[in-house]
């Protein structure tokens, strides 16, 4: 089954699959038209004689047109490339190369990452008009399921992104797996589109016979206004965007402002991050009639868990129960022995293929069909699996993975800058907060804010160090290597002990 033949399982043709909120006026857009929409671009694409598993790239911000080349790319038998639009030139120009991308559309705001010497064409423009001008595809490419369908990249622990391989089956298995209870949904999108979160959310909806209701980006008020206005019946996002709902309802109710009738929500997913029992307890409330989970899935791998097989009432903050068409282990990192706590490995149909061009990422992650996670689980004994940690020193802050080993890295190219040792910090509102201790080089000066703006002109504003420490020296644990647990810790107290 081909990617794109997801958009063929609407009830009819007139149904309404897409309002889109980033156009002015917001757009409604039927299944036959978004069908359409995609076919005439899948159609454009085999125009210009691309051969079969192009890689095309698309960099843009949450629009409709997203969807067209989302869909349209895998229905030409070509491989889709999501680039994210938060990255720097640099590392757009590392992932273009790596993917050996042909071709990249993009919207008129990032059309300037794209670099010299690779085929753009801005969205609205005359070109991507002519792209849309013939007819559509008569029917979209036939595919083996274990061709390559989609080429998202995520960062590894040296910082390089890694190419992830997702197939047609892969995609098709993890949708429809999913989908199968989702009973028609009024899905409510507003994470970026090149993420997985947004860009899954957007296809279980749409399988299930659905409805996308896509904002242009996320904001609180945004997000609420829009579940009054089209009764949005499930929401989806990152802890950090539902404390930053449950805040503007509070504010708004402190200000004597109406609040926004949400009571239609039936299902709120939190995935992406670690979730707290106190912002369960807040999505609740906020939602008193809905199903609030704690959702759980890797750009390698989504569908990992499901409901109890006898019925039994899920706990708070567990990522659920095994599912039934999916194998799962917890392996010991220490001893590689099976047991109730360890690193999660899953083995399924949803699994990508491997990394691209990473043949010793792969030997290490990858094991006769395992994928070794990297998170560490604890399962209890009437099978819930809850997320601790992570095995190596990556942390979560808002949803987007930071990886210490590449901001140090960015932070000592400073020519004042000797050394740099970045370790999490907790936070209420983005689960955890990069921060920095800081060894000056002799004969220079630093402040904090020097650190910071280096740091945001230089990498993703997500990764930037909230807090800055200078130290004369950073200290080492008894294997000489960095005491990164001691400064963990060590941070923590300097944040506790900060005047608010």
């Amino acid at each position: 089954m081909n990617v794109a033949e997801l958009l063929e399982r609407a009830p009819s043709d007139e149904a309404v699959v897409l309002i889109d909120r980033s156009a002015s006026p917001t757009d409604r857009v039927t299944a036959a038209q978004l069908r359409d929409r995609a076919l005439r671009f899948g159609a454009g694409l085999a125009r210009r004689n691309l051969p079969a598993f192009t890689r095309v790239g698309l960099l843009a911000a949450n629009c409709g047109q997203y969807y067209s080349v989302m869909f349209g790319v895998p229905a030409a038998g070509m491989v889709f490339v999501p680039l994210n639009t938060r990255l720097p030139a640099d590392t757009q120009s590392y992932i273009l190369s790596d993917a050996d991308v042909q071709l990249v559309f993009s919207d008129a705001e990032h059309a300037h990452l794209v670099p010299e010497g690779i085929d753009r064409i801005v969205i609205g423009t005359d070109e991507w008009d002519e792209v849309h001008a013939g007819g559509p595809l008569s029917s979209v490419v036939a595919v083996d399921e274990d061709d390559t369908a989609v080429q998202i990249y995520t960062s590894g622990s040296t910082g390089r992104p890694k190419g992830v391989l997702l197939t047609h089956r892969n995609i098709t298995f993890t949708v429809l797996e999913y989908g199968a209870a989702l009973p028609g949904e009024v899905m409510l999108v507003s994470a970026p589109l090149y993420h997985k979160n947004a860009s899954m959310s957007s296809k279980l909806a749409l399988a299930s016979g659905g409805t996308v209701v896509l904002l242009p980006r996320f904001t609180a008020s945004d997000y609420i206004d829009a579940i009054a206005a089209h009764r949005v019946t499930m929401c989806s996002g990152v802890p950090t965007m539902f404390a930053l709902v449950t805040a503007e309802i509070a504010a708004r109710r402190d200000a004597g402002e109406p609040i926004p009738d949400v009571s239609s929500v039936q299902r709120a997913l939190i995935g992406s991050a670690p979730l707290t029992e106190a912002l369960f307890d807040d999505v609740q409330r906020l939602f008193p009639q809905a199903v609030v989970s704690n959702g759980y899935g890797t750009t390698e791998a989504v569908l990992e868990f499901g409901p109890h097989p006898e019925g039994k009432p899920r706990p708070k903050i567990s990522v659920g129960h095994q599912h039934p068409k999916v194998e799962l282990r917890l392996v010991d990192p220490v001893t590689g022995e099976d047991s109730d706590a360890g690193e999660l490995w899953v083995r399924s149909p949803g699994v990508m293929t491997g990394y691209h061009n990473l043949p010793d990422v792969n030997a290490e992650r990858l094991t006769d069909g395992w994928y070794h996670t990297g998170d560490l689980m604890t399962r209890d004994a009437d099978g819930w699996y809850c997320f601790v940690g992570r095995v190596d020193d990556m942390f979560v802050c808002a949803g987007e993975n930071i990886y210490p080993d590449a901001v140090e890295q960015m932070l000592e190219k400073h020519p004042g800058m000797h050394q740099a040792v970045v370790v999490p910090v907790p936070d209420e509102l983005k689960g955890q907060l990069p921060s920095a201790f800081v060894r000056v080089e002799p004969g220079h000066t630093l402040t904090v804010d020097e650190v910071k703006q280096y740091a945001l002109a230089n990498g993703p504003a997500y990764a930037h160090p909230r807090h800055v420490w200078f130290v004369d020296e950073i200290p080492l644990a008894s294997t000489a290597k960095i005491d990164r647990s001691g400064l963990v810790t060590r941070a923590a107290e300097l944040v506790k002990a900060a005047p608010v």
